[in-house]
């Protein structure tokens, strides 16, 4: 069964990631997976294992870290069973699909691989861990995982404006098919923007765009943004009131890098609104 997948931890904007799932899972006509998973790799705040360990206190200090981790563990359990009790009724009020909650132990990225193939988009809620940062978590599942990855980093909006950066990558020709033929995202208008210094490249580029979207209905406007800093992209972003970035991975293309170079990196860090990514 496939279904959209909410990755959920009570801390990243999870409320705004139930909502924006909510809204996809309706869009395309899909159940709704709520995922809260509980991570075992707690560190003891109270115990100082700077120094040297006198003989005799190894077994006491190991029982007692032994005890912290488990009354974290259960703390962290209970946490999140009752937000995806909390957020299931959240979702129920205006999801049109079935709604269900799990909750599994272990590693991240390694319970959402072994859920790849049942998964058809992504929703993550996240919140930088430190200035212009997100969490390691978030950049290996993006890096891995090969199905629609929408990153929600503010308060939910209603999507009226959806920005598409295309390079003519294979990335980003994936992006227009998915964004155009079981749209996460319907009935909003789209701009797609080709970062280019090469103007009659981008013109082809930009109508090839176009015209798949055209195509099926939608309102587009194209725009070629002369140069290839981040900067440019996200200013236009904010001064034509989008409310979706989508772009695909810049990496295999004319920015030689992988999607977390530079570039991806940088566009993630300054971004205050939403990032639906494709590989």
């Amino acid at each position: 069964m496939s279904y959209i997948l909410c990755c959920v931890d009570g801390k990243n904007y999870s409320y705004s990631a139930c909502d924006y799932a909510v809204k996809i899972s309706n869009n395309m006509n899909l159940p709704l997976k709520f995922l809260n998973i509980v991570e075992h790799n707690h560190y003891s705040s109270k115990v100082d294992l700077s120094g040297s360990i006198v003989l005799g206190e190894r077994e006491d200090i190991l029982e007692e870290l032994a005890k912290e981790e488990e009354e974290q563990s259960k703390t962290a359990i209970k946490a999140g069973k009752e937000l995806l009790k909390e957020l299931k009724q959240r979702a129920l009020e205006k999801c049109n699909n079935e709604v269900i909650i799990s909750q599994l132990h272990g590693e991240v990225i390694e319970n959402i691989l072994e859920l790849e193939n049942e998964i058809e988009a992504l929703v993550i809620g996240i919140k930088s861990h430190a200035e212009h940062e997100i969490g390691e978590n978030v950049k290996e599942i993006i890096r891995t995982i090969h199905k629609p990855v929408l990153l929600v980093n503010s308060e939910y909006e209603e999507p009226k404006k959806l920005l598409v950066a295309y390079n003519g990558s294979n990335e980003s020709k994936k992006l227009l098919q998915q964004t155009s033929n079981n749209p996460l995202f319907k009935d909003v208008k789209r701009d797609i923007v080709n970062l280019n210094t090469n103007k009659i490249e981008s013109a082809t580029l930009l109508q090839e765009a176009k015209e798949i979207y055209t195509k099926k209905g939608y309102e587009v406007e194209i725009k070629t943004l002369e140069g290839t800093s981040e900067d440019l992209l996200i200013n236009y972003f904010n001064e034509n009131s989008c409310d979706i970035l989508a772009m695909g991975a810049f990496g295999h293309s004319r920015f030689k890098e992988f999607l977390f170079g530079s570039f991806t990196s940088k566009v993630l860090s300054k971004m205050r609104k939403p990032l639906l990514l494709f590989r």
